[in-house]
């Protein structure tokens, strides 16, 4: 579990880094928009792109702590037997169309290799490829939670 521990700090970071990144740039649009006689063109589609990978590379961690926006009336109305299998029933869905995103990124991520961004000239692959991380991501986590779901419902006979 080691890996997975380093794994957490690293996405920890990329998210981090991709929030500064986006604030920084937004920052700077805004500034340049009311205090300069230009604004930079860039700004606007960096920030966005900050935000893609941000949200992207911090879906798979939002699973693994369970900070994902739900609805958990059911599952508390229910016995602790009982919630850990709709719980991994849930896992095992989210892994399921996640694994359909993760396929049917593969072809999209070939369709947009050859163009570009407008401003900053990125391959937009590059960009399409963060879906292909997040649905790889989510995958593996959803896993994870899933084995730690089935060990509970063995352990608790």
């Amino acid at each position: 579990m080691s890996a997975f521990r380093s794994l957490d700090k690293v996405l920890d970071l990329a998210v981090i880094g991709c929030f500064i990144l986006m604030i920084l740039t937004v920052c700077l649009q805004v500034f340049a928009r009311y205090a300069l006689p230009w604004s930079p063109p860039w700004t606007e589609e960096l920030a966005r792109f900050a935000f893609i990978y941000m949200v992207s590379l911090g879906t798979g961690l939002a699973i693994k702590d369970r900070s994902y926006v739900n609805v958990d009336i059911l599952l508390q109305s229910l016995g602790e037997r009982k919630r850990v299998i709709l719980d991994s029933f849930i896992l095992m869905l989210i892994i399921l169309l996640m694994g359909l995103m993760l396929w049917y990124s593969i072809p999209l991520i070939r369709i947009v290799q050859l163009q570009q961004s407008a401003s900053l000239k990125i391959n937009m692959a590059l960009i399409y490829l963060s879906m292909f991380f997040m649905a790889l991501l989510v995958i593996l986590y959803a896993y994870l939670e899933l084995i730690k779901n089935v060990n509970h419902i063995r352990n608790s006979r």
